[in-house]
């Protein structure tokens, strides 16, 4: 008996030396004394089975114009613009509240506290996206580091598990009672173009991350990605060239998958700080001030 645990402690601390040289160190050689340190991702998400596999929610497709200039297309999901995974985020330290650097926009830009119902003003995680290194397309480049200016790009807001989002109101109609298209869909990710150009280098568009997408929403972006839309058509202008899902202000676009989403804002290309109170929180239920 006592020959066998030996043998097992032996063999434990030989598993044990066997993993910490297998362990990666970066490419880089690690030294007599230093330590290797091994990087994780900063931003984990729910597993999809937390995911409704099913809607009682109808969705209808309306008009987009092809905008992004590249030549062959780039495809939406490997186009950093409109998939926000691909850039990649990380946490970040600062004011976890509304911040103020005034308002710019005489029409009210889109508003976060209604993606939920009742609106709200939930509680803060800060993320900073990351910038991106453009590849001639269709490759889709690499990204780099974070975006430092504004300090904060992509904000973490408090959710249950299972709770309803749904299209955040604007002053914005583009025509037909919809509020925005789909630019780009997944299963745990959004992105809401307030216009009609299938672009984040026009007009606002809202990313929400870390969500389940509705399974209805996610079928209809699906079966209009393709065709059309991958054909290039060269300089932009406002013709309506394909369809991808229109919504209105308020429609449920998906539910949480966890206990906090994550939003962007793009304004015409450009990630803005969601914290700013007189833009993305006109609207704040128990906030008068910033």
């Amino acid at each position: 008996m006592e020959h066998r645990m030996k043998t097992s402690r032996v063999a434990f601390l030989f598993l044990a030396v066997a993993l910490a040289l297998a362990a990666p160190t970066g490419g880089r050689t690690a030294r007599a004394g230093q330590i290797v340190k091994s990087y994780l991702p900063l931003v984990a998400k729910p597993p999809a089975s937390v995911c409704p596999t099913s809607s009682g929610n109808s969705y209808q497709s309306g008009p987009a114009i092809q905008w992004d200039n590249d030549n062959p297309v780039r495809h939406a999901s490997q186009h950093a613009d409109k998939n926000l995974a691909l850039r990649g985020y990380s946490a970040t330290s600062g004011t976890a509240g509304l911040v103020n650097y005034g308002s710019d926009d005489p029409t009210q830009p889109p508003q976060l506290a209604t993606l939920f119902t009742p609106n709200r003003v939930p509680a803060f995680g800060l993320y900073r996206i990351n910038n991106w290194n453009w590849a001639p397309s269709p490759s889709p480049g690499t990204p780099g580091g974070p975006v430092t200016n504004p300090p904060v790009t992509v904000l973490g807001l408090q959710t249950s598990a299972g709770e309803s989002l749904r299209v955040p109101s604007s002053g914005y109609d583009i025509g037909g009672g919809m509020e925005i298209i789909v630019i780009y869909a997944d299963a745990d990710t959004i992105a809401l173009q307030y216009g009609r150009t299938d672009s984040a280098a026009s007009g606002y568009t809202v990313h929400v991350d870390n969500i389940c997408a509705d399974p209805n929403l996610l079928n209809l972006y699906n079966s209009l990605d393709g065709g059309t839309r991958y054909v290039y058509k060269g300089t932009p202008d406002t013709t309506p060239d394909y369809n991808l899902p229109n919504l209105p202000a308020g429609q449920v676009f998906g539910t949480a998958r966890g206990a906090q989403v994550r939003v962007a804002i793009v304004d015409s290309g450009a990630y803005m700080d969601p914290r700013s109170c007189n833009e993305w929180w006109q609207i704040r239920p128990g906030h008068s001030g910033c």
